[in-house]
């Protein structure tokens, strides 16, 4: 009876994974290799790379990141940045869509917390508190577009450069996929019964076989679309591959604290909650030319919740600055958490803004520059630029790891507000974990 439950369990397992093998593995790379060379090279279809190659090309080439909105095709990331204390933790999630497909989509949930420490503190200590919030983002992608560029002298054009690269490495694997198959089958037949005592043999063997056919094609179908991604970039065989990207992204306050307030020095001091909820539009253009570089391009319309705090539209003091101007409210004798005492008539309102961003890598260096100009509409109509220069730091796989961003932000360029720092010098920092391979 032992034996027939047993049994049972192992034909049940079975049937739940998928029948593969060497050669089936091989048809299917082989069929993967045969779409991307029918692809002429001077049409909008054009492709140097199969799709799934084309992620990991793009995983590299999209790796400026700054803050929780921007494009990572890694299924976690956290960002960080000194000037507002902003630090941010992000989940991508991802279905698996086949075998050879494009992302189209992205949706990504995280947390956003920004920490009121010593120099977010010192310089814009008008604006952010410690609060925690939740980031929702959801992205659309368009399709990747490839341009080719003849080799008049070679009589060879780029795109067949890249189909006989493509060809060479199919046949490495497929040696490498038959060696592997063999060797495994001489160790399953190796097996000494008297080492699984108790235990259908065949039934045992016919479990790893499909663990082991479902591991051999999850490995190499991945080695053939990271190497693909490789050979496109380590041979730059192409002229341009440009792609664009459209988000949303909606933050929700989860806790803000409240705000110590009192309409003039001779007022009441009341608590006011507030409830910064934002949300944006963004759009991405991103072109990565095989001689002139990557340049990236992004207009953003947003919309905030916005009060007289975080519009810089309070004073700022603790007890003892209050007193001395001629406070009468005693209430808060001891200073509140952080020395926060605002002074002025509160209101909300709804900020629209409008920001575009230019960011652009020269060929070959993972040095670059960046450019920002933000404009704010109603009360808080304020005008700020930032000018950054970002530095990718590569990993020992020769993958990007970190984006490091020293910038410099000027806020108020038009002088609206009097009484805030108007220059900051500060650090960005983003790091991808686990890319994405579907």
């Amino acid at each position: 009876m032992r034996h027939i439950l047993l049994t049972v369990s192992f034909c049940y397992a079975i049937a739940l994974l998928p029948a593969q093998s060497a050669k089936d593995l091989i048809a299917e790379l082989r069929a993967i290799h045969q779409a991307v060379v029918q692809k002429g090279c001077c049409t909008d279809s054009a492709a140097a790379i199969s799709n799934r190659a084309m992620n990991f090309f793009l995983a590299d080439k999209t790796s400026y990141l700054s803050a929780s909105r921007d494009l990572s095709f890694y299924t976690n990331y956290v960002t960080f940045s000194t000037a507002e204390g902003r630090f941010t933790v992000n989940h991508n999630f991802q279905k698996t869509n086949g075998t050879d497909q494009p992302i189209r989509q992205l949706f990504s949930v995280g947390f956003d917390m920004t920490i009121a420490g010593n120099f977010a503190t010192s310089f814009l200590d008008k604006r952010f508190e410690n609060e925690l919030g939740i980031t929702l983002n959801h992205k659309w992608l368009a399709k990747v577009k490839t341009r080719f560029a003849g080799d008049v002298a070679n009589n060879a054009g780029q795109k067949q450069v890249m189909d006989a690269a493509r060809a060479t490495l199919l046949a490495l694997l497929e040696t490498a996929i038959q060696k592997k198959e063999s060797d495994f089958v001489l160790s399953l037949n190796a097996i000494d019964s008297a080492l699984l005592p108790g235990q259908p043999q065949t039934n045992a063997k016919l479990l790893l076989q499909q663990v082991f056919y479902k591991e051999l094609k999850e490995d190499y179908e991945e080695l053939f679309a990271g190497r693909q991604a490789a050979l496109l970039t380590k041979t730059k065989s192409f002229q341009t591959v440009s792609t664009h990207w459209t988000s949303l992204t909606a933050y929700i306050p989860v806790v803000y604290p409240a705000y110590t307030l009192a309409p003039s020095l001779t007022g009441t001091f009341n608590k006011k909650h507030p409830y910064p909820f934002s949300l944006l539009l963004s759009h991405t253009r991103m072109c990565e030319s095989s001689k002139l570089g990557r340049l990236f391009f992004t207009l953003d319309a947003s919309l905030l919740f916005n009060n007289s705090k975080l519009g810089y539209r309070l004073s700022k003091m603790n007890f003892s600055e209050y007193k001395s101007l001629g406070g009468t409210d005693t209430r808060y004798s001891t200073d509140p958490g952080n020395n926060k005492l605002y002074i002025g008539p509160y209101k909300t309102l709804l900020t629209p803004a409008v920001t575009a961003r230019l960011v652009y890598f020269p060929s070959t260096s993972h040095v670059g520059i960046s450019l920002l100009a933000e404009k704010n509409f109603n009360d808080y109509n304020l005008l700020n630029a930032k000018l950054g220069i970002p530095v990718i730091l590569i990993n020992s796989k020769k993958t990007p790891a970190v984006t490091v961003e020293c910038y410099v932000l000027w806020l108020d360029i038009t002088n609206q507000l009097s009484g805030i720092s108007k220059t900051i010098a500060g650090l960005s920092i983003g790091i991808p974990f686990s890319r994405l391979m579907y």
